[in-house]
Formats: C-alpha cells, structure tokens, sequence
C-alpha cells in the first residue's frame, strides 16, 4: 500500500467534510455544494466513467441503467437516491485505493490528491443532509476509510468495472438533480445567486477536471 498517498486521501477527504461542517452561513454552504456537485459531476465524466470502460465494452449500458434506477428510486423516496450516491462515492474510494497500490507519488501528485479529494467530503457531507451532525461525520468517515481497504483488498476486475459504471449513473444523477433542486430552491427571481451558482458549479468542474488530469 503506498502509505503516504492513503494518508494525504483520507486527511483531505475528511477535511472536506469538516469544512462544509463549520460554514454555518446558508448561503456560503450551498455555494460550497455547488463547488462539490460540479468537481463530483466533473469527475465521473473525465474519471470514473473513462476507468470503468476500459475492458468492458457495456460500460455505458450499465451507466444507463444506474441512472434509470435512481430515477425508479427518486420516485419511491428523495433519500434512497442520495444515499445511493453516498455509496458511489464510497465505491470509487474502495477503486481510488485499488490503484493506489500502483501510483507514483511526487509533489505534483500530491497537489493533485489534495484537489480531487477536498471536494469529494464536502458532497459526501452535504449528500447526508437531515442526518444528525455527529452520524454524517461518522459515516463521512467510514466512506474515507474505503481508501485503505481497497489498496489492501482490491477486487478482481470482472466485478469491479460493472459496480463502477453502476456508481457512475447513480452519482451523475443524482449530482444533477441535486444541482436543479439547488438552482429551483435559491436562484428563482435572483440574479446575483444565479450568478454565483453558475460561477461555483463552474469551477468546481474545472478543480475536478484538473485534478483528474494530475492524478
């Protein structure tokens, strides 16, 4: 396991966490998710959709499918999506820590792990919305932890690519809608708002596609 690497994965993670956390502001808050939802929604486009194809030539059905069945789910209840999401998080953790094991660390890098990984607890936490404090930041913490498992128990790839893609279709729609939802609730008649989400959502692609492109 590269020691270092998993260390700096999980710290930024949970840090991500602590930081959307201890923004009481609602204002600041929700410009802070739409810093996650645009680096969660850039990543699954430029990372975890990219690695599930590789090898398995359905990839794209399976992403299909996890998207239809969170739309199924989002009709049955609004948190069976989000904590299917939080589990597409926790499952491209489980594979950032399956590769691990092979990444070449340097200062470059570990930039890189910083920005792909800050943004990631603050979704995570903000995902696990109406849950108490002290349950999000335990679960925040348990999804982090799949970072080290995987590097010590990886998965064979048969079953690995298929459960990505899957993670993938359920992360992107769910990160979507989540933004609609956001845009719907905070920028009617607002302009200055409006603004200010487009500008957040915006460069949180951008972090997520940069990070991305250093890792």
């Amino acid at each position: 396991m590269n020691l270092l690497a998993t260390v700096l994965f999980v710290s930024a993670e949970l840090l991500g966490a602590v930081i959307f956390w201890a923004t009481k502001d609602t204002v600041k808050r929700m410009l802070l998710s739409c810093l996650g939802l645009g680096f969660a929604c850039s990543i699954v486009i430029t990372d975890i959709i990219p690695d599930s194809t590789e090898n398995f030539p359905y990839a794209y059905l399976v992403v299909i499918l996890g998207i239809a069945s969170m739309y199924l789910a989002s009709k049955v209840g609004k948190f069976i999506g989000k904590y299917s999401a939080v589990l597409g998080m926790g499952f491209h953790n489980f594979c950032e820590g399956v590769v691990l094991t092979a990444m070449t660390i340097n200062p470059i890098v570990l930039i890189g792990l910083v920005l792909h990984k800050l943004p990631e607890g603050m979704v995570t936490f903000a995902l696990l919305e109406g849950k108490k404090d002290k349950t999000r930041f335990i679960m925040s913490g348990l999804i982090s932890l799949l970072i080290p498992l995987g590097a010590l128990a990886p998965i064979p790839e048969e079953i690995a690519k298929p459960i990505t893609a899957f993670a993938a279709g359920v992360i992107l729609f769910v990160v979507s809608t989540s933004m609609i939802n956001i845009v719907t609730e905070h920028a009617k008649n607002n302009e200055s708002i409006t603004s200010k989400i487009a500008t957040m959502s915006f460069m949180g692609a951008i972090l997520g596609t940069v990070s991305c492109l250093i890792c």
